[in-house]
């Protein structure tokens, strides 16, 4: 498999992943999938905070009446990952992983889900998945008085072979992650609770 590779500022950027979904489901749900999947696939937050204490560096919401559009929340987050690799280049090459999402139209509804009513989140989301290696994330090599001049050829040279296979699994790895937000979200089946034929005369009614 061909890859497009841009080695800018030490960085071997992957194709951006893109899962897009309308309809219901759980943004609070969706928030500890998330979380519980990137353990489970080794990420960390930038800090090495197991806990994920420090993946969010963004969360923005605001609130639209209906009549300027559609209504309901606008909601952004992004989050923001890196994953320690194994082996013998694990010093100078690391996985850094930026997850941006968005939210609109995003209403609170009633649903039955399995016999039960329940209160889920119904609208449109967005999620980019953006992933990149980091070369020499230490800058041990580039604040080397010699290293420093030989780190083009070194990584030309002598490691672009594991480079490559590194940029694969790096990939694959992504590829994963958006394959199985896909499959979270379209197992999700409810049945929306159908609205009275005659509308309310009031605000509440037993």
């Amino acid at each position: 498999m061909n890859f497009s590779r841009k080695l800018v500022m030490r960085e071997i950027s992957i194709p951006e992943f893109k899962v897009k979904y309308s309809d219901v489901f759980s943004l609070r749900n969706l928030y500890i999938m998330l979380h519980e999947l990137l353990l489970e696939e080794g990420w960390l937050g930038m800090e090495g905070d197991s806990d994920h204490a420090d993946v969010e560096t963004l969360y923005s919401e605001n609130v639209y009446q209906r009549g300027i559009h559609r209504g309901g929340k606008e909601v952004w987050f992004w989050w923001r990952a890196k994953k320690l690799l194994e082996g013998k280049y694990s010093g100078y090459i690391r996985n850094k992983l930026d997850i941006d999402a968005h939210v609109v139209y995003l209403q609170t509804v009633e649903v039955v889900h399995q016999g039960k009513k329940m209160n889920v989140q119904k609208g449109e989301i967005e999620m980019f998945f953006r992933a990149r290696m980091e070369l020499d994330y230490n800058n041990e090599w580039e604040n080397h008085k010699f290293l420093k001049y030989i780190k083009p050829l070194y990584e030309k040279r002598v490691i672009h072979t594991e480079l490559e296979k590194r940029e694969k699994e790096l990939w694959r790895d992504v590829y994963r992650i958006q394959n199985k937000i896909k499959q979270y979200l379209q197992l999700r089946t409810f049945i929306p609770v159908p609205e009275p034929f005659f509308p309310r005369q009031f605000g509440w009614e037993e």
